[in-house]
């Protein structure tokens, strides 16, 4: 009995890892209707599962009454920290789609922190100052980035195959495209529209 148990274990090993791809960077621009750059665009690769964890801790910081960075990205499982770096009170909240949590009024020096346990996009605000809002977009996979202030973005390590590229904007359309990943280089520009 235990030689059959070892072998159902092997067999089942060589079925999840199947075979080996190699990685391909892929990067590009996002622009706007004027050309251009937009920042703050989360760029995915929807499909593949998995992948490499990533090791940062990100902090979406509270100073001057806003959120900083305003749109970020995480791997499903990842602990957001929220400090309160400014002069005043904060109530850090979500309660639409995506993670629903509220952490409560807390002064400055104070930091909370949330697990982002299921993917989809998590609109943050606080209830002391309606003007402060953030997005974290959570993904199941690591294949993602954010858009710099030029709109240039950068996705390492993406698996090799056939899958949905897309872009979101909180001020834009959001927008895909079909993509063959093939190991090398890969780039792809997006234009968004009202």
């Amino acid at each position: 009995m235990g030689r059959w148990k070892v072998l159902c274990t092997v067999i089942l090993t060589v079925a999840v890892l199947g075979p080996v791809t190699h990685a391909t960077t892929i990067a590009g621009r996002v622009t706007g209707p004027g050309g251009a750059g937009v920042k703050d665009a989360v760029v995915f690769l929807a499909g593949p599962k998995g992948g490499a964890p990533l090791k940062k801790h990100p902090v979406l910081d509270q100073r001057n009454q806003s959120f900083a960075p305003h749109v970020m990205a995480v791997l499903v499982g990842t602990t957001v920290q929220f400090p309160n770096h400014d002069t005043v009170f904060h109530n850090v909240f979500s309660f639409r789609e995506g993670k629903k949590f509220d952490l409560g009024m807390y002064p400055v020096g104070a930091r909370k922190s949330v697990v982002f346990d299921r993917p989809g996009l998590v609109r943050i605000f606080c209830n002391i100052h309606s003007n402060m809002s953030a997005f974290i977009f959570v993904s199941d996979n690591p294949y993602f980035d954010v858009s710099g202030k030029d709109g240039s973005f950068t996705i390492k390590d993406a698996p090799e195959g056939d899958f949905t590229l897309q872009v979101w904007h909180e001020n834009y359309r959001n927008k895909s495209e079909h993509v063959s990943v093939r190991g090398g280089q890969k780039s792809l520009d997006f234009q968004l529209s009202k």
